[in-house]
């Protein structure tokens, strides 16, 4: 009884044991950078940093909490740029831009929730089922609605755009407190929400969760619904700062694997149970600073990738030997 109960404890000093390692990674790649190019340790460049890890935070909070309940959502990037296309048509046909973001917001519950209902209800695995919706999301958006095109531009002078894209207050840029918003909303979802606890729980031990009476699956659907809408603010993020909605992002961009890069290296395990707001920061403070140090030094986007690639094996081996499976909690088809 002893080593069951000293488990769970030896993990949890691995996985901060983590942290301290990715903290102490991020401050030399810091002084790395900072001797190895002469625009990175500016305050110039720490604006641009903040600003374009806003998309990546944002991200990185709704996988988290998918991550936490044992699951794993590989449609987000592809939510992110429908929630995006879905508003740009909006505003395209004369729609204020309140009822377009209420409208696009609906839209994007209903995305959440059948992928929710496809792993709660129809019990498909996660892995598959958001692989799956990625391919109708995106399918359907870019066929039947652009008609195969795979960039739709967005109406700049419109004010809804403009305001996502201006000052919140002076020196504040919208992004940065959507981005922050998105983190307070996370923490108080995991901490004081019911669907949030259960979360935790589910990725504890789902069996157990489910056999003492807890609403896994309805606790299962709210955190897909949730992780749509953090999906959406990062499209209009993205989407408003660049002008376009580019579907490229979908198929050829690893953004994706940076969004699961982050959440592994902030210490959240990949078989749930555990993790929080500050996982992500650390995990978020680390591949900001890797990708922004890498531009300003002009690696390809083919070495970037190589790297990054690289680190998230690294990262999931790590992962592995930190969080090992166990066969209390084990359940077949998690992933």
């Amino acid at each position: 009884m002893t080593d069951i109960a000293a488990t769970p404890i030896a993990s949890r000093r691995r996985s901060s044991l983590l942290e301290v390692v990715v903290v102490a990674v991020t401050l030399l790649l810091v002084i790395i950078f900072s001797f190895a190019t002469e625009g990175f340790a500016t305050l110039g460049n720490l604006r641009v940093l903040v600003s374009n890890s806003a998309s990546l935070m944002i991200l990185s909070c709704g996988m988290a909490v998918v991550i936490i309940s044992r699951g794993l959502d590989l449609s987000l990037i592809a939510q992110m740029v429908a929630g995006a296309c879905t508003f740009s048509i909006l505003i395209g046909a004369g729609v204020p831009g309140f009822a377009a973001i209420l409208i696009t917001i609906l839209v994007m519950v209903l995305v959440g929730a059948l992928n929710g209902w496809l792993n709660a209800y129809v019990e498909i695995p996660p892995m598959l089922a958001t692989l799956a919706s990625a391919m109708l999301t995106t399918g359907l958006f870019r066929f039947a609605i652009l008609r195969g095109e795979f960039l739709l531009l967005l109406p700049k002078e419109n004010p809804a755009v403009v305001l996502l894209a201006g000052d919140l207050v002076p020196g504040v840029p919208v992004p940065v407190a959507l981005m922050i918003a998105t983190l307070i909303a996370t923490s108080l979802f995991l901490r004081y929400t019911v669907a949030g606890r259960i979360a935790y729980a589910m990725g504890d031990n789902f069996q157990a969760a489910r056999l003492t009476g807890l609403p896994v699956r309805p606790a299962a659907v709210i955190v897909h619904v949730f992780a749509a809408l953090t999906a959406l603010l990062a499209g209009l993020v993205v989407a408003s700062a660049s002008g376009t909605v580019d579907f490229r992002i979908v198929t050829n961009g690893s953004l994706l694997f940076e969004v699961i890069l982050v959440v592994v290296l902030g210490g959240i395990p990949l078989r749930g149970g555990r993790g929080g707001v500050r996982n992500i920061l650390v995990g978020v403070a680390l591949i900001a600073v890797l990708r922004n140090g890498m531009t300003l030094l002009d690696f390809t986007t083919q070495t970037q990738d190589m790297l990054k690639g690289l680190v998230l094996i690294i990262a999931v081996v790590i992962d592995r030997y930190l969080n090992p499976r166990e066969i209390e909690t084990d359940t077949v088809g998690d992933l």
